[in-house]
C-alpha cells in the first residue's frame, strides 16, 4: 500500500510547472530568546540584517497561570520594534503546568499553547510571521507521547498544535503568516501524514530545514513534495540552512539561495546570527564582527534579494541563476568563464573581483552588470563542456530520468528497477527521498551515496549504464568512499557492452579513472557497485563521471 502511495507522488511530480520567481527575502538565526547579546543585536542592525528568526520562552513567560514579560530574553522584540527589524517567531516548547512538560497532547495543553503565542504575536508589533513548531518530525524537538510516536501519530500530534495555534494567531492577527510544516530534511512520509490530517489547510507557507539536502538536487525534491496533497501550490520557506564547515559556509548560502529561489521559496534563513555553542558558522562574531559568510549574506541582500530570478543553466553540468539585468550566479564543471562586455564584473562570494574567472563545483562566481543582463552566450563565454555524463549532476527519481545514466539493480542476470522512497517512512531510512527496490528496503540510492545488498547469497549490484548517442573517446572517472561500517569495502567494475574492462574492492575513498575509452554509437557502458562478503554497512558516497577525450 505505501509503495503505490509513492509511486503516485512520482507520477504527479512530473507534470509540475514552475512559476516565475524572485530573489527570496534573507532571515538570520538568532538567539535572543535564549541569551541577550546587545553587541549582537546592534552589530545586527548595523549590518543591515534586520529580519531576524527567534523564539519566546513559554515556560518561561507563563507564570502561576499568567504572562510575566520581565526580562530581555522575553521583551528583546519591543527593541526590534524600534529599530524597525521584524521577527518571524517560533511557536515550539513545552511547559511543566501542561501535560507534565511534554509536547502538549491534550485539549486543555493545546489551547494554552496556541494562546500564548497569540498573545506573543499581539503583545509585539516585530512580529510579522509565526512558525509552528521547529524540526517536529524528529526527536530533537519533542517530549512524551509525540516523542514516542511513529511518523504518522508525530504528525498527528503537530497537526492539532498546527491547527489551534493558526485559529488563536488569525483571530489575534489576521496579516501575520503562519507557517507550518516544521521539517528537518525534506522527508515526504512526514508530509504525506500531514497531508492525511489535512495539515496544509492551517498554514500560509511550509518551513523546511533542508540540511540533509545538497542545494543542487533541492529542486527535484520540492518537485516531489509538490506532488503531496495540500502542498501542491504553498510558498517554500527555508528557515533554516548553515554548515560547521567554514570553508562550506559561503558556496551553501549562495547555492542555496539559488536553487531555493528558483524552486519558488520566498525565504532563505542562515543559521545562526551569531556563535551558539554547536560549531555552525555564524554571520556575525560575539564581538559584531562580519565573518566571511557574512558578507556572502550582505552580497546577496544587496545585489539579489527581490529581483526575478531565471533558470540560465546551458546544460545540466552547470547550475547558473540569473537574477533580473543586474547579476548572474554560476557554478558546475570546471571550464573558463570569459566576460566580453565591458559593463561585466566577476565576483567571488566575498564580492571581490575574479582575474580569470572559472567555473568551480565547489564556489559560485557572482557576475554584476552595470549595463546589459549578464547572458551566456551573448556576453559571456564558456569554454567547452567536456562532461556528457554525471551522476550527481544528472541524478533523478523513478520516472524523470533525462540523459546521462540510466540506473537500475541487478542480481545474477535479472534488472530490478528502482522505486521511490518517500524518507523517514520507518527508522534507519534517509529524510530525504531516495532510490530503493519493493524488495529490499536496505538497498537504496540517492544523488551522494548507494547502498548495494545480497539476497539468497547473490549481490544484488547498483547499476550505473550510458549508452553513447555518438562515437566517442570517454575518460570514466569513479569516486567511492565506503563508509566506516563497512567491514570489507564494495567491489566496483567497469563493463563495456558485455566485456568487463575493470574491478576492484574498495575499502576507503579511492578515485579509480579508466583514461580512454572508445565507444561506438550505442555502445553500454556500464559502472557497477556490489556489496562485499559481508554487505552490511555498505553504503558508501560516490561520484561517477564521463567526460569526453579531446
Amino acid at each position: 500500500m505505501r509503495v503505490n502511495w509513492v509511486i503516485g507522488f512520482v507520477l504527479a511530480a512530473s507534470g509540475a510547472v514552475a512559476e516565475p520567481a524572485r530573489g527570496p527575502e534573507l532571515q538570520a538565526a538568532s538567539n535572543f530568546g535564549q541569551t541577550w547579546n546587545e553587541v549582537v543585536f546592534d552589530a545586527a542592525q548595523a549590518e543591515g540584517i534586520t529580519a531576524l528568526r527567534d523564539e519566546i520562552h513559554w515556560d518561561f513567560a507563563e507564570r502561576d497561570g499568567g504572562y510575566v514579560f520581565d526580562h530581555e530574553i522575553l521583551t528583546y522584540p519591543e527593541l526590534m520594534a524600534e529599530a524597525g527589524m521584524k521577527l518571524t517567531l517560533i511557536a515550539v516548547g513545552e511547559h511543566p503546568d501542561h501535560d507534565a512538560g511534554a509536547t502538549p497532547y491534550t485539549a486543555p495543553a493545546i489551547a494554552a499553547f496556541a494562546d500564548f503565542f497569540a498573545e506573543t504575536a499581539q503583545r509585539f508589533r516585530a512580529v510579522d510571521a509565526v512558525e509552528v513548531g521547529n524540526e517536529m518530525n524528529s526527536e530533537s524537538f519533542t517530549e512524551g507521547p509525540a516523542r514516542e510516536a511513529d511518523i504518522e501519530g508525530r504528525a498527528g500530534y503537530y497537526a492539532a498544535l498546527l491547527e489551534a495555534t493558526h485559529a488563536a494567531v488569525r483571530a489575534a492577527r489576521p496579516e501575520l503568516r503562519i507557517l507550518g510544516g516544521a521539517a528537518h530534511s525534506i522527508p515526504l512520509a512526514w508530509f504525506g501524514a500531514l497531508s492525511a490530517d489535512g495539515a496544509g489547510a492551517w498554514m500560509d507557507s511550509i518551513a523546511l530545514h533542508p540540511y540533509t539536502t545538497a542545494p543542487e538536487q533541492f529542486r527535484r525534491q520540492i518537485a516531489l513534495l509538490r506532488a503531496v496533497p495540500g502542498f501542491e501550490t504553498l510558498p517554500i520557506e527555508v528557515t533554516e540552512i548553515g554548515t560547521v564547515e567554514p570553508a562550506k559556509a559561503q558556496a551553501l548560502l549562495m547555492k542555496t539561495y539559488c536553487q531555493a529561489a528558483l524552486a519558488g521559496a520566498t525565504n532563505v534563513t542562515w543559521y545562526p546570527l551569531s556563535p551558539r555553542g554547536d560549531g555552525y558558522v555564524p554571520l556575525l562574531e560575539d564581538d559584531g564582527s562580519v565573518t566571511p559568510v557574512g558578507r556572502t549574506w550582505q552580497m546577496i541582500q544587496a545585489e539579489l534579494q527581490g529581483l526575478e530570478v531565471t533558470d540560465a543553466a546551458p546544460d545540466p553540468f552547470t547550475y547558473a541563476c540569473r537574477f533580473g539585468d543586474r547579476a548572474l550566479v554560476i557554478w558546475g564543471a570546471e571550464r573558463a568563464l570569459v566576460p566580453e562586455d565591458p559593463a561585466l564584473s566577476v565576483r567571488d562570494l566575498s564580492g571581490q573581483p575574479v582575474a580569470q574567472p572559472r567555473l568551480s563545483p565547489d564556489r559560485p562566481l557572482v557576475v554584476l552588470s552595470d549595463g546589459p543582463a549578464p547572458r551566456l552566450g551573448e556576453n559571456l563565454r564558456l569554454g567547452p563542456q567536456l562532461v556528457v555524463a554525471d551522476s550527481f549532476d544528472q541524478f533523478a527519481y523513478p520516472g524523470g530520468e533525462a540523459g546521462g545514466f540510466h540506473r537500475f539493480v541487478r542480481v545474477g542476470g535479472e534488472v530490478v528497477p528502482f522505486i521511490l522512497g518517500p524518507g523517514q517512512q520507518t527508522g534507519g531510512v534517509p529524510w530525504t527521498p531516495y532510490l530503493t527496490t519493493a524488495r529490499d528496503g536496505s538497498l537504496s540510492m540517492d544523488a551522494e551515496y548507494l547502498q548495494p545488498s545480497m539476497w539468497n547469497g547473490v549481490a544484488a549490484e547498483i547499476v550505473h549504464a550510458f549508452t553513447a548517442p555518438e562515437a566517442m573517446v570517454l575518460s570514466v572517472e569513479a569516486r567511492v568512499a565506503p563508509t566506516p561500517e563497512s567491514s570489507d569495502g564494495v567491489v566496483i567494475s567497469f563493463r563495456h557492452n558485455d566485456a568487463q574492462l575493470a574491478a576492484t574492492t574498495v575499502r576507503d575513498a579511492t578515485g579509480v579513472t579508466l583514461p580512454g575509452v572508445a565507444l561506438a554509437a550505442g555502445d553500454v557502458l556500464e559502472i557497477v557497485v556490489g556489496p562485499g562478503p559481508e554487505p552490511n554497512g555498505d553504503d558508501s558516497n560516490y561520484r561517477f563521471t564521463l567526460r569526453r577525450v579531446e
